[in-house]
Order: structure tokens, then C-alpha cells, then sequence
């Protein structure tokens, strides 16, 4: 009886330093500092897989319904650009945002991450949920839309980013994501009540208010 009961007690310990070591982060990756070069071009990829239908995106604060590419570009105050005088444009050439419209993606954005133990050696296993782009419209940052990993990475070969060492040898996003090719900080850590990435008193600001 002794030996069961240490050994539930060794299993609910272990249960709960596995639970405990397990965190879920949000993080920020500033698309205009230059080490954040190759990632730089990630919103415009994705929004062109978006609008051509090769991938869904979901509403930034409620991350289980889509959003359609038309409402998406309304709430960030854009033209559709796959209309023109009204009618539906050509597939092919439709699905490209003026320079000034993919400006306001192009400073940052968010990704929400999985950090668990590796179940070999001391690296931890770090996992990308999703990625969610930053809209910045008159001053301030958004909230913009959420594309999940699962469907990021079966754009496979189709979609790929700019390499700055090699023109002629293009990263697939799957690559870039997966070699960690950017830095990145934690804005929150959710399991962490009292986390403060700032150090500094919390400023409370619109931006989770909105909502497309």
C-alpha cells in the first residue's frame, strides 16, 4: 500500500513540474530592424495566399472563425484590390495590395508559441501556434489577421521569401520559421499573471478592442 501511494505521489508530481514547465508565450518580432530582413516579407506573402484563396485567416480576436480577405481589408480601411470599377478582376492579378496598403503590415507582428521540455537534452522545444500580422493605421498598431502554422506550412514551394544572400535561392516560410531566421521578444506570457515585458506599470491601450 506504501509503495502505491509514493508512487501516485511521484506521478502527480511529476504531472504537475511538467504542467508548470509548460508556458505559452506571445511574442513580437519588429519587422523593420534589420536583422528581421528575411521575415520582412512574410505579411505581403501571406496576405497574396490569402486573397488567391491558397489559405485561410481568422478573425484576430476570436481566432475560431475566419474572416473573409474583403472584410479584412475593410476593417483595415483598404480597397479591395480584387475589384476594379466594381467588377471582379482576373485571378492573377488581383490579389497584389498597393505599396502604401502592405506599408501598414511591414513594421511588425505577432506569433503565439508552445515552449515545452525536449524530451532529449537540455534545448527546450519551442512551437509556433500561429502568427498574427500588426495593422498600423494614423499612429497606432491593430490588431490584424491570424494564419495558423498548420496551414502556413502546407503553402509548401508555392510561396516563398526573399533571401538576401541569394536571389536566386528563395527561403519556403516553413524553413524560415523552423531555423528561428529572425529575433523575436516576449510581450506575454500567459502563464504568468505578473508578467511585465516592459518592467513597467501596464499601460492599458484599444488596441484588443477592436475587432473586424
Amino acid at each position: 500500500m506504501k509503495k502505491l501511494i509514493l508512487f501516485l505521489l511521484v506521478i502527480a508530481l511529476s504531472f504537475q513540474l511538467t504542467a508548470q514547465d509548460f508556458r505559452i508565450l506571445l511574442n513580437e518580432a519588429r519587422l523593420v530592424e534589420k536583422h528581421n530582413q528575411v521575415l520582412r516579407g512574410l505579411p505581403k506573402v501571406l496576405l497574396e495566399a490569402f486573397c488567391a484563396g491558397d489559405i485561410p485567416a481568422y478573425y484576430p480576436n476570436y481566432v475560431k472563425a475566419q474572416v473573409s480577405f474583403t472584410e479584412m481589408l475593410n476593417y483595415a480601411h483598404m480597397a479591395d484590390p480584387t475589384y476594379r470599377q466594381g467588377e471582379l478582376d482576373c485571378p492573377g492579378k488581383f490579389c497584389q495590395l498597393s505599396k502604401n496598403d502592405l506599408l501598414a503590415f511591414q513594421n511588425k507582428l505577432e506569433f503565439l508559441e508552445f515552449d515545452k521540455p525536449s524530451l532529449v537534452g537540455k534545448e527546450r522545444n519551442k512551437h509556433i501556434h500561429y502568427i498574427r500580422l500588426k495593422i498600423f493605421h494614423k499612429g497606432r498598431f491593430y490588431n490584424g489577421p491570424v494564419f495558423y502554422y498548420k496551414d502556413i506550412v502546407k503553402l509548401g514551394e508555392k510561396y516563398k521569401l526573399y533571401n538576401p544572400n541569394n536571389d536566386a535561392a528563395p527561403f519556403t516560410i516553413k524553413k524560415v520559421l523552423l531555423s528561428r531566421m529572425f529575433s523575436s521578444k516576449i510581450i506575454k506570457d500567459y502563464n504568468n499573471p505578473k508578467f511585465d515585458k516592459d518592467k513597467k506599470p501596464t499601460i492599458t491601450t484599444d488596441d484588443d478592442d477592436f475587432e473586424y
